[in-house]
């Protein structure tokens, strides 16, 4: 079953911390169009240090490029059940959010995303972990 990207309830909760959210529906976003990908452990939503470089990778392409928008997209493995993964999704895609706003970048031009286990970048049977899906996608329009 392919779950959407935002469960409603939580909308309130992320504006309270000034992160905006979207359902991926709404926006046209394919994964393997280029972008920057920052990569988390298996069950967290802490950005690792050695993702920390993405981040301000993806700063400096704001100041330099300076789009409308940038869309923070994240995305959980297919271990653990449906809804833990949209969460665990929604936070990862939080925390690149913050990591982006403490780099200058102005939360009114972040759209956050959270697809959970839907839309893969990589398609991998139930219970399967794999890093590349464990991640958050910064794309720019």
């Amino acid at each position: 079953m392919i779950y959407r990207a935002i469960v409603l309830s939580l909308v309130p909760l992320l504006f309270a911390f000034g992160v905006h959210a979207q359902q991926s529906a709404s926006l046209d976003i394919d994964p393997q169009q280029d972008g920057l990908t920052i990569l988390f452990d298996l069950g967290e939503a802490t950005v690792r240090p050695d993702q920390q470089e993405v981040l301000d990778q993806a700063s400096r392409l704001f100041r330099d490029g300076n789009p409308v928008v940038m869309i923070v997209t994240g995305s959980a493995d297919t271990v653990g059940s449906p809804s833990e993964n949209l969460d665990l999704s929604i936070r990862r895609a939080r925390r690149v959010a913050n990591g982006l706003v403490e780099r200058g970048i102005p939360i009114e031009r972040l759209q956050v995303l959270g697809r959970g286990n839907s839309e893969l970048p990589v398609q991998t049977s139930d219970g399967v972990p794999n890093e590349e899906n464990r991640s958050v996608l910064i794309n720019w329009r």
